[in-house]
């Protein structure tokens, strides 16, 4: 497997692994598959939607390299079903205008993923912590984007405080992508 490669290991003096306690536990290359089968899943309820959200399928290297990076995180059920896994970096994505990656003390959320066919508010407690996190950890923004064809996606972010700052091209997926920003 080709790993994707535009990451570099953090060297902040947290770790990323203890930062969200009993909430979410680290994800391990064991998780990888049910992580990819939670997001084939999360875009076929898209797809019959119609929202364009992972329509051409989602980066499986890029899942991959999370893991490895220890930026993933899972949540599961009493009984072990995966219900979320998200993922936080302190590098932008490559395709993010370079401007905005100068910047230091940010943080991203490189993919966000709920089981989105049972009606929970999983996701809203998640960005909650994501945010609380990145408060107790003096982190001074968080960016995160989503497909443009998603404006429902875009509206639910922006709920928590998100801004819209600049529309880019997704170099693999040929999509725009909505940047969006917290100031924390």
């Amino acid at each position: 497997m080709k790993i994707f490669s535009s990451c570099e290991i953090s060297s902040t003096s947290y770790s990323f692994t203890y930062l969200f306690g009993e909430f979410a536990v680290q994800g391990t290359v064991s998780d990888f598959f049910e992580i990819c089968k939670l997001f084939e899943s999360a875009a076929d309820y898209y797809r019959t939607k119609g929202i364009k959200q992972w329509n051409q399928g989602y980066d499986l290297e890029k899942i991959y390299y999370n893991i490895i990076q220890k930026e993933t995180f899972i949540i599961k059920s009493e009984n072990g079903v995966l219900l979320c896994t998200f993922a936080i970096s302190e590098k932008l994505p490559d395709y993010y205008p370079e401007y905005l990656k100068t910047e230091t003390n940010i943080w991203i959320v490189k993919s966000l993923c709920t089981k989105l066919q049972e009606l929970t508010f999983l996701g809203k407690k998640v960005i909650k912590k994501i945010i609380q996190a990145a408060i107790d950890n003096h982190i001074s923004k968080i960016y995160l984007d989503c497909v443009i064809d998603n404006p429902s996606l875009e509206k639910y972010y922006k709920r928590f405080g998100f801004e819209r700052i600049v529309i880019v091209k997704h170099p693999k997926y040929c999509q725009d992508m909505v940047v969006m920003m917290l100031g924390v």
